[in-house]
């Protein structure tokens, strides 16, 4: 949440400080996009930004991919301040769930799986600018039946279902009702976990970062090989 912030204060401050030029951000093959969909890439430590001023009128904001060594950098400074370490090696409880659309996901269905579980709630702008790259791993893991990608979300199932119809995520999402909040104790929003076969939290982290769901894949892997 802490670098969004800065990251709108930068933009702001820069549109400000430099004229009355249309600012217009482009994504990597130079279309152009919101300010959200600018965070988004940027989230996924593959790219950074630059300032184009050639044109008269208007300042375009472009990308240029990032080295292999300054992508590792960004990973593990990331990785070291969202990990929840005391989190892992615990043994997750198993409950059965049901969705909005109505599908069940029983604790016998999740045994033996290694599951995904993202938490989030309409309105985290942290919790927006991951979705693109969740949805991606999603559709990554959509043929193995060996992953279950399930999400958790603090708000009322018509704030839910009104989100989703403008933004959608490949996860399945379930209320997280008093009782579930109890149960999982969510600090931090977004906050993902990795849940290995047997049934222990093999990853844990809080909040967003460049390359985190990066992470959250390098995981994802490591448990199914365990």
């Amino acid at each position: 949440m802490k670098n969004l912030l800065l990251l709108f204060c930068l933009v702001s401050t820069l549109t400000h400080a430099q004229g009355k030029k249309k600012v217009v951000y482009l994504d990597t093959l130079g279309n152009a996009i919101d300010i959200m969909e600018h965070v988004s890439i940027r989230n996924t430590g593959r790219y950074s930004s630059y300032v184009d001023e050639s044109d008269e009128k208007v300042r375009y904001i472009k990308w240029k991919r990032t080295t292999e060594k300054e992508y590792d950098s960004l990973k593990t400074r990331t990785y070291n301040k969202s990990v929840i370490a005391e989190k892992i090696g615990e043994k997750f409880n198993y409950q059965d769930f049901v969705d909005v659309n109505g599908v069940s996901y029983s604790a016998d269905k999740l045994k033996d799986k290694v599951v995904v579980i993202n938490y989030w709630f309409v309105g985290c702008g942290p919790c927006k600018v991951e979705m693109p790259e969740l949805n991606q791993l999603v559709d990554k893991y959509k043929n193995n039946n060996e992953v279950i990608f399930i999400s958790f979300a603090k708000s009322s199932k018509p704030k839910i279902t009104k989100f989703l119809e403008k933004n959608p995520f490949g996860y399945p999402v379930i209320v997280m009702t008093t009782d579930l909040a109890k149960e999982f104790k969510i600090s931090a929003f977004p906050t993902n976990y990795v849940i290995d076969k047997n049934g222990t939290y093999h990853h844990a982290s809080r909040g967003i970062g460049i390359a985190a769901v990066d992470i959250l894949a390098d995981k994802i892997e490591s448990a199914l090989m365990k």
